[in-house]
């Protein structure tokens, strides 16, 4: 069994080495993403002097925040050294997948918010060169928004290759704890009913003892027999002495 959950632990610290490079990656697109659209939206809101972008600005500002948290956490799981395969290790990596998720849905939303107001400059009375930049940063947000479907989709077919392996060990690693556990209850059960075998046998021989004491010896018996029967024959003579005694008077 030793060396069986030692080839698990392998499968698993592999599966986890994939999924935490994964998820570097994936924050740093992310990262780079949030970054690359804060800017244009700097840009835009200094270039074409209003308070337009001011929203999308505090948007991304907040997201980049999020972003740097989750980077904290990938960091604290890639840190983990040794690690055991629990299922404490596992909810972290499902959690961290999670939120990853969900910040790069809030990445998309905050381009399609971006894309969306950079459409409504077109319609104002633009300068040729405030008209140009704009058309400039719009296809920025195309190449961002084509370059992270192609990052998420690649993305989410390693991750979910990388999942199904985990619970599959999970699985496996459940079902062999719950057999070392039945072995080990085994093991319990057999090593009590040896140490109550001598007390059995301890008991077995004071009732014998005490029933030996109890039973009369058979010699004894015998004995006691064969002293009343010469008893009784002696009497016997006796009596019959003094009858005869008393016939010859």
């Amino acid at each position: 069994m030793d060396g069986k959950v030692e080839k698990q632990e392998v499968k698993a610290n592999e599966v986890l080495k994939e999924v935490k490079e994964e998820y570097d990656k994936a924050i740093v697109n992310l990262e780079d993403n949030t970054n690359t659209q804060l800017k244009v939206a700097e840009e835009l809101k200094k270039e074409l002097k209003n308070h337009d972008f001011d929203a999308n600005i505090e948007e991304l500002k907040s997201l980049r925040e999020e972003i740097l948290g989750l980077k904290s956490e990938i960091k604290r799981l890639n840190e983990l050294e040794g690690i055991t395969f629990t299922s404490l290790i596992v909810r972290d990596i499902k959690n961290i997948g999670n939120t990853l998720v969900n910040l790069q849905n809030k990445a998309v939303d905050s381009m399609k918010s971006l894309y969306t107001n950079m459409k409504h400059q077109l319609s104002y009375n633009l300068s040729k060169a405030q008209k140009k930049l704009v058309q400039a940063k719009i296809k920025i947000i195309k190449s961002l928004v084509g370059s992270m479907q192609d990052f998420i989709k690649e993305q989410q077919k390693k991750l979910n290759s990388c999942l199904e392996k985990l619970d599959s060990l999970s699985e496996e690693i459940k079902k062999d704890e719950k057999e070392i556990f039945a072995e080990e209850n085994k093991d319990k059960t057999d090593e009590k009913e040896v140490k109550a075998e001598p007390k059995k046998e301890k008991v077995a021989e004071k009732l014998k003892s005490k029933k030996m004491e109890k039973r009369p010896s058979v010699l004894k018996k015998l004995k006691e027999n064969q002293e009343k029967i010469k008893n009784e024959e002696k009497n016997k003579d006796v009596k019959a002495h003094k009858k005869d005694k008393g016939i010859e008077i």
